[in-house]
C-alpha cells in the first residue's frame, strides 16, 4: 500500500523533490498528494517531512531523518553474482557494476554514487544472494 500525506503538510515541496518516481503532486503552500500507482513505498518522502505528515501503509508516521543517517547498501563482494538485478532496480540509479568489462566471476555490485541513494531497499529486497545490508553511512 503506498504512503499517504496528511493534513498537518504544510506544501514546502521536499517530498516533491526527493520523490524518485514522481507520484507526488502539489503546490507550494498546499496539502500535497501521493498517486498510489506511483508510489514504490521507498518512505523518502517521510523521512525529509519537517512536520510529519506522511504515512506509510499501515498509516504509522515516518519519522523524519537527516540524510546523513540514511541506510545505505554495502555490498558483500564474496556473495555477489553479478546479476545486476539490484543495478537494474535502483530507482535513482545509485548502483553500478564494479567494471561492466570485468568476467563475471570478477564483477560485482557497488554503489557508485551514494549521495543518489535514497535508502529504499529496493536493492536489498531485490538480492537473491545475500549480497547486501543497509547500514549506517561511513562519514
Amino acid at each position: 500500500m503506498a504512503h499517504l500525506i496528511v493534513s498537518g503538510c504544510i506544501g514546502c515541496g521536499a517530498c516533491k523533490r526527493i520523490c524518485p518516481t514522481s507520484a507526488i503532486s502539489g503546490e507550494i503552500k498546499e496539502l500535497h498528494i501521493i498517486e498510489g500507482v506511483l508510489c514504490i513505498d521507498c518512505g523518502s518522502c517521510g523521512r525529509v517531512c519537517p512536520k510529519g505528515a506522511v504515512r506509510n501503509g499501515e498509516g504509522d508516521a515516518v519519522k523524519r531523518t537527516k540524510r546523513d543517517h540514511w541506510l545505505r547498501p554495502r555490498i558483500i563482494e564474496e556473495n555477489c553474482y553479478a546479476c545486476e538485478n539490484c543495478v537494474a532496480v535502483c530507482p535513482v540509479n545509485a548502483l553500478a557494476m564494479k567494471d561492466e568489462y570485468s568476467s563475471f566471476h570478477r564483477n560485482h555490485a557497488v554503489l557508485a554514487e551514494p549521495d543518489k541513494c535514497i535508502s529504499c531497499g529496493w536493492c536489498l529486497t531485490n538480492c537473491q544472494f545475500s549480497a547486501i545490508v543497509m547500514e549506517a553511512a561511513d562519514d
